[in-house]
C-alpha cells in the first residue's frame, strides 16, 4: 500500500485504506496484519492502525483469535458464505416489510431514481458504477425503516458479501438484478409488506444461487467447510 501523506494520516482514512485492501483482495483472507510493518510502509504511527484494526474486527473483516497471534484478515468459507446470505435475506426481508409502511414518497422517488440510473448505465455498458448504485438501493430501503439498527446491519451484511466477492468468478447478471429491484419497488409503492418482504428475500436467495453456481476460488474460499455443525441438530438450509 502507498504511504499516507498529510491529512491522510487520520484514523478514518487509515481504516478506509485497510478496508479497501481487504475487499480488493490485496490483503488476502487469512493474511497476518503486521502493524509494525504497515506503520513503516505507510509512514504513520501505530495508533491509527490499531484503531482501524479494531473497527475492522467489529465488522468481521479482521479476526484476532488470541492476543499472541495478532490480527489476521478474516478467512472465508463456503459455509459462512451461506450464513452471510441467510442473515442478509432475513434482514433485507424485514427491512422491506417495515419500509412498506414507513417509506416517504421522496424516498420512493430516490429509490426509483437509483433504479433508473442503474438501467441508464447498464444500457450503455458502463458497469463501473453499478455496484455502488446497487448498494445504495439496498441501504436506501433499510434507511426508510427509520431503524438505525436495520440500516447498520444491512450495511454490515453487504460489506461481508463484498468481501466474499473476491473469491467468486461470475459476471453479475445486472439485467436480472434490475428486474428484481423493480419487483421490490412495486411492492413498496403499493405499501404491501408481504409482497415487499417476499420480493426482497427472493432477490437475496437468487443472488446466493448465482454465486453458488459460479466458480469459487479455493485459494480464497474454504470449500470444504460446508457442513452442519456436529452435535447441534442443525440442518443445512
Amino acid at each position: 500500500m502507498d504511504r499516507l501523506e498529510g491529512f491522510q494520516t487520520k484514523a478514518d482514512v487509515v481504516y478506509d485504506r485497510l478496508r479497501q485492501a481487504i475487499l480488493s483482495g490485496e490483503l488476502r483472507p487469512g493474511a497476518r496484519i503486521n502493524i509494525d510493518a504497515l506503520s513503516r510502509s505507510l509512514g504513520i504511527s501505530k495508533i491509527p492502525l490499531r484503531e482501524a484494526v479494531q473497527r475492522l474486527t467489529g465488522q468481521g473483516l479482521v479476526v484476532q483469535p488470541n492476543p499472541h497471534a495478532g490480527a489476521h484478515v478474516a478467512p472465508l468459507s463456503l459455509r459462512e458464505m451461506r450464513g452471510v446470505y441467510l442473515a442478509r435475506g432475513a434482514m433485507e426481508g424485514l427491512a422491506a416489510r417495515v419500509a412498506a409502511t414507513t417509506i416517504a414518497d421522496a424516498e420512493l422517488a430516490e429509490l426509483q431514481e437509483m433504479h433508473e440510473q442503474m438501467r441508464f448505465q447498464f444500457e450503455r455498458g458502463r458497469l463501473g458504477p453499478m455496484s455502488e448504485l446497487n448498494r445504495r438501493f439496498h441501504t436506501g430501503i433499510a434507511t426508510a425503516t427509520r431503524y438505525a439498527t436495520l440500516r447498520e446491519m444491512t450495511d454490515l451484511a453487504l460489506l461481508r458479501v463484498q468481501h466474499y466477492r473476491i473469491g467468486v468468478r461470475v459476471d453479475p447478471a445486472w439485467g436480472q438484478v434490475m428486474t428484481e429491484h423493480a419487483a421490490i419497488l412495486d411492492a413498496l409503492r403499493r405499501r404491501d409488506p408481504d409482497d415487499a418482504e417476499r420480493a426482497a428475500r427472493d432477490h437475496v436467495e437468487w443472488q446466493l444461487g448465482v454465486e453458488l453456481r459460479a466458480h469459487l476460488d479455493p485459494e480464497l474460499i474454504d470449500l470444504d467447510d460446508d457442513h452442519p455443525s456436529v452435535g447441534t441438530g442443525a440442518v443445512e438450509p
